[in-house]
């Protein structure tokens, strides 16, 4: 009598064993499989640089907002962003440089004034000379914080009646 064994426990004779083919053998699937490293190594670039854009656009606005009596109206050094020109509102960081002090809302804003020498100077409205920001009499001029550096108070004055 001979026994007949379930299929799972036959083998047949002189069959090569084959090997189980993996995607790695695929070049249609490595080629994808690259396109979607790539995308994502995109699409997080791009995600980074928009949150730095983001951060970087936060920072430079302006802490308080103003009034339209609070515009053209005189500020202390201090207070604004030489680099962005921007009025900020509160104590911006010192920086002096060969005995004048001028101020900077972030270590990028230092290293600038600290090395630019076009980041401390600016053009007077009236006069069209140019002016050392440190030295300028400085006026907010919208309700972004923006603001104008003058050569002197009589120069915004009469920039004003003009």
């Amino acid at each position: 009598m001979h026994t007949i064994l379930p299929p799972l426990f036959h083998q047949a004779p002189n069959r090569k064993v084959m090997k189980k083919k993996t995607n790695k053998d695929n070049p249609k699937t490595s080629t994808r499989n690259l396109v979607y490293v790539y995308l994502t190594i995109a699409a997080l670039l791009v995600t980074a640089t928009a949150l730095v854009y983001w951060i970087n656009h936060q920072q430079l606005k302006p802490s308080v907002s103003y009034i339209q009596d609070e515009i053209e109206r005189p500020v202390e050094p201090s207070l604004v962003c030489m680099v962005n020109d921007a009025y900020m509102g509160v104590a911006q960081i010192p920086v002096p440089v060969n005995g004048k002090t001028y101020y900077g809302c972030c270590e990028m804003c230092v290293d600038k004034l600290n090395n630019l020498e076009s980041a401390r100077i600016a053009i007077d409205p009236y006069s069209g000379n140019p002016v050392d920001k440190s030295e300028a009499f400085i006026v907010v001029t919208n309700q972004q914080g923006a603001v104008a550096y003058f050569e002197s108070e009589a120069n915004y004055n009469a920039f004003k009646k003009n």
